[in-house]
């Protein structure tokens, strides 16, 4: 084998290794936002509950009980939260919307309670039940449909 070849195996090599490892990372994190699709459909009372040497403590927060309720998580560095913010202001009132900053303890709170782990986060909430869970940019379109319940 000539020089030639060796370095030609040798990046052909190093392509299929980063090529893996970029498959990886992307699999990875697809599969830790996967939690989202199972956040649909859970009341927000099944979230509160932490066990105590076997009874649940309940944790009290302002939510209503009933009407829709927005939660929009937003931080300090986040470069779609304006956009974000803009499509939340095309709807007309009917709902409460809650702007949060993880970096308040109000914010760290329901972040923790939701399991925020990408910004911007939309979760619409209908009677305590989570109906929509949207993690970076969520178009009008698909809050809507969250919100009519399709």
């Amino acid at each position: 084998m000539s020089l030639w070849e060796i370095l030609f195996l040798l990046l052909l090599l190093l392509a299929l290794g980063f090529t893996a490892f970029a498959v990886y990372r992307w699999w990875k994190f697809k599969k830790m936002l996967s939690y989202t699709k199972d956040m649909i459909g859970k009341r927000v009372e099944d979230l509160l509950v932490i066990p105590k040497k076997g009874q649940g403590v309940q944790i009290p927060l302002n939510i209503p009980k009933k009407g829709t309720v927005i939660f929009f998580f937003t931080g300090p560095n986040c470069k779609l939260c304006p956009k974000q913010e803009e499509e939340l202001k095309k709807f007309k009132k009917g709902f409460k919307l809650y702007k949060l900053d993880i970096r308040t303890k109000e914010g760290k709170k329901f972040a923790a309670l939701f399991r925020v782990l990408v910004l911007p986060t939309v979760v619409v909430v209908k009677d305590r039940t989570i109906v929509g869970y949207f993690t970076t940019f969520a178009p009008e379109k698909k809050i809507k449909e969250a919100l009519s319940g399709s």
